[in-house]
């Protein structure tokens, strides 16, 4: 039975990642893959760089990891203030090599039996899907029946459904993967969940059976905490932890 393991949108918070890998290791996961979003908002993007690199877990390009690798980007303009303040601080603090290797990512992972985005298949890779609308957008260019991303920080499942206009939206749950013509799975976020649940988010998916199983781990969150205050990041970023959003 080959059993993967999704991780996605760490944004630099290193405790996170650490109860994250240690749950995974101990599913015994025969492949891990990261769906992008190394770096930003957290004060650690160094080390886990560094932590993804050294045990050569297939990473895809996120949309902040894009943002760090491009000094004069024209995106840039549109962010919000604490958003490029923590791009440049994070610019700072890596390497030139791990910038590199962060530039050098793919948009795309392709298996055997599912492909791997940050935010959308198609022209807007950088989309959330998280509505009607955003979905069936991402459905129209999805050219695989199984897809996986991350980016909104939301975990869920999406299915297109031949008898309906609007995909169908469920929670991500412990659960067998119904089949569909098309189907997409937000893995939801490591360092920074969105859903009201300040756990870090992670999911392992046995091929052969689709069965998912997801994983809320707790970790050393006011250190984390501390770590963005010490760094001198926004405030905002330490804040919004606690509350998952």
């Amino acid at each position: 039975m080959t059993k993967v393991g999704f991780l996605s949108d760490i944004h630099a918070n290193r405790a996170a990642l650490d109860a994250v890998l240690a749950t995974l290791d101990a599913q015994g996961c025969d492949l891990l893959i990261c769906l992008g979003d190394i770096v930003g908002y957290g004060p650690s993007p160094a080390e886990c760089v560094q932590t993804l690199r050294q045990r050569d877990i297939p990473c895809v390009l996120g949309n902040h990891d894009q943002y760090v690798t491009v000094l004069l980007n024209p995106r840039m303009e549109k962010l919000r203030e604490d958003v490029r303040v923590s791009i440049e601080w994070t610019q700072a603090q890596l390497a030139m090599d791990d910038l590199k290797w962060l530039s050098q990512r793919p948009m795309r992972i392709d298996a055997e039996d599912f492909s791997v985005v940050h935010g959308a298949f198609g022209p807007k890779p950088w989309i959330y899907c998280a509505s009607d609308r955003s979905l069936a957008h991402n459905f129209a260019y999805q050219d695989v029946a199984l897809g996986f991303c991350g980016h909104s920080h939301i975990p869920l499942v999406a299915r297109q459904h031949p008898e309906t206009p609007s995909p169908l939206v469920d929670t991500l749950q412990t659960a067998t993967l119904p089949e569909a013509p098309k189907t997409i799975v937000n893995v939801g976020s490591v360092g920074q969940p969105r859903d009201r649940d300040s756990r870090a988010c992670c999911l392992t998916y046995e091929v052969e059976s689709r069965a998912m199983q997801v994983f809320r781990v707790t970790y050393d969150l006011a250190d984390t905490q501390a770590r963005i205050r010490a760094a001198g990041l926004p405030g905002s970023f330490a804040e919004r932890l606690p509350l998952g959003r």
